[in-house]
């Protein structure tokens, strides 16, 4: 983890235009890889990228959009 920047969560909202509440939310599932630090949230850039790459959906993503499992 060689980064000297993390996002916070009101930077990290901002950037994939969500709601701070949506970042806790996806944090809490599990869903979001972040560290925590005291009482902050922070999230690794190249994380979060990788996390991104993983939920692509469509064509060019490795995720069609269906639930795991299931077959069209």
């Amino acid at each position: 983890m060689k980064t000297d920047h993390f996002y916070t969560v009101r930077t990290l909202a901002e950037r994939l235009s969500v709601k701070p509440l949506t970042i806790y939310r996806l944090v809490a599932e599990g869903k979001l890889p972040a560290v925590r630090i005291g009482r902050s949230i922070r999230f690794n850039p190249d994380r979060i990228e990788a996390f991104l790459t993983s939920v692509q959906v469509g064509p060019e993503g490795l995720n069609d959009g269906r639930p795991e499992g299931r077959k069209a």
